[in-house]
């Protein structure tokens, strides 16, 4: 039973359970109290050696990503200074063999270096093309010498495994994926299963091991959703928008994760990651906000329609995903929140969950929240007095750039016409700052023509009195 619950919490951190409300208000709060007691440490050092890994260095690139990337072509380097083509197909298989282990969604990385599945995906983008690459050049040096070795049986496997790999990569770009999901999911997996047969016709033993983890990845997956009756949901249609709510009781979860949900009346196979708009101490009702428009998300919303909620069947895989800066210690006093539309959600259920705590004796010096969103949207988000909001209406009155702030009778917040100006906003909360040598969380999420600018104001208006440290989440994924 200790082996089993070990396990359980290095794949599963934070599983399905029922919860007690009492359990989130009475006791003060401490750091990582979502953590086991005896896991609290580690958590604390795991985030000296992660959070250097994830500060961006430009370009949207982190140090980690650098690292791996000079680490890569590297090997390519070698391969082509060498132009030997058994230590070129060697060096071909590292690249090939991280692809693999930054695919499975309980990788040691995540365990080791607290570097979650979402983010995991650009290391795995990554090592996918530097394989490409090396796979390519490993090619060319075998014709180059000709090796007709086991009846041409290397060069031809190689061959279509490279082919394989590079159409994967090509429906994989980031508007295919968005524009036919189905498709790109699809090929995924046949090419994926295609690539595994002939690399191991080819001889890459090491490309097995990470194989060899993915597929444990997701028999520990699979067991783990067996051991667990599908659950029952409430999906309810907000009147006067696009938005479906989803309420599932009894889940655990920590602020800003999201979960993979499928819906069996929708799609068997269709699973879809969607953040947690709740905080756990608002109750034991887990609730999920979508915005529909195509595909999956226009089936739910005419499976949620009419008058009153429906309850319906929810497969539930997760809960997934943390911050890329350490908003569960007491490392940061100052938070600032930007959001874009739906991508409200998460933003809502850390501030909410941070200002719980507060309550418990976390010191919470100054928090804001700065919100660009059309009025459907506003209408159905539930916000309150602590999440010290400012709403940009991007819909209705647009004509002012930068409007005069409007006073909303009975609400909590304050109106702004016109687009967010994300440079005042990062530096008007600096100059709200009163201490020196502060660190700001910046926490985003939204659409990904508001990421840059922010993340421009954020590097513009650091200084050693204020630094800002961003985490970003956009609707790519």
């Amino acid at each position: 039973k200790a082996t089993v619950s070990v396990l359980y919490w290095t794949y599963i951190p934070f599983p399905p359970s029922p919860f007690k409300m009492s359990e989130a208000t009475s006791a003060p709060w401490v750091p990582y109290e979502e953590t086991p007691k005896s896991m609290r440490c580690a958590m604390g050092a795991r985030w000296v050696v992660s959070y250097p890994l994830q500060r961006t260095v430009g370009f949207g690139v982190t140090v980690g990503e650098l690292i791996l990337a000079v680490l890569f072509i590297a090997v390519i380097v070698f391969s082509a200074v060498s132009w030997e083509t058994t230590r070129s197909g060697g060096f071909a298989q590292f690249p090939m063999l991280f692809a693999f282990v930054t695919a499975a969604k309980h990788s040691p990385l995540t365990f080791l270096l607290g570097i979650p599945f979402e983010r995991r995906l650009a290391y795995h983008k990554l090592s996918a093309y530097m394989a490409i690459i090396a796979g390519v050049l490993h090619g060319v040096i075998a014709y180059a010498k000709d090796d007709t070795s086991d009846s041409g049986k290397h060069q031809w496997t190689g061959t279509v495994t490279v082919l394989c790999a590079v159409l994967m990569a090509t429906t994989a770009y980031h508007v295919i994926r968005r524009k036919a999901f189905e498709v790109f999911y699809f090929l995924h997996v046949v090419l994926f299963t295609c690539i595994i047969v002939f690399l191991a016709m080819h001889g890459a033993i090491a490309v097995l091991g990470g194989v060899l983890l993915w597929f444990v990845d997701v028999m520990i997956r699979a067991v783990y959703t067996s051991c667990w009756q599908p659950s029952r949901c409430t999906l309810t249609h907000l009147s006067g928008t696009d938005i479906v709510r989803v309420d599932i009781e009894g889940m655990r979860y920590s602020p800003g994760q999201y979960a993979f949900l499928c819906f069996p009346e929708v799609g068997i196979f269709e699973w879809h990651p969607v953040s947690f708009s709740s905080a756990m101490c608002e109750g034991s009702t887990a609730s999920f906000h979508l915005r529909c428009s195509s595909g999956w998300t226009k089936r739910l919303l005419e499976l949620a329609s009419g008058p009153e909620p429906k309850e319906h069947t929810v497969y539930v895989d997760g809960s997934y995903g943390s911050c890329s800066v350490d908003v569960e210690s007491e490392k940061y006093e100052h938070f600032l929140f930007v959001a874009g539309g739906i991508g409200i959600t998460p933003m809502r259920s850390i501030a909410t969950s941070i200002t719980e705590q507060g309550t418990r004796g976390r010191k919470v010096q100054l928090l804001e929240t700065h919100w660009s969103v059309r009025d459907g949207v506003a209408k159905v988000i539930p916000m309150n007095a602590q999440h010290g909001l400012t709403m940009y209406r991007t819909g209705g009155n647009t004509e002012i750039e930068m409007g005069e702030v409007t006073p909303v009778e009975e609400k909590p917040w304050k109106v702004q016409h016109g687009r967010m100006n994300l440079e005042a906003v990062v530096e008007g909360f600096k100059g709200r700052v009163q201490q020196e040598g502060i660190r700001v969380a910046v926490l985003f999420c939204g659409p990904p023509a508001m990421l840059g600018p922010l993340t421009e104001a954020c590097h513009k208006h650091s200084s050693s009195s204020v630094s800002f440290d961003l985490h970003s989440e956009t609707f790519e994924f």
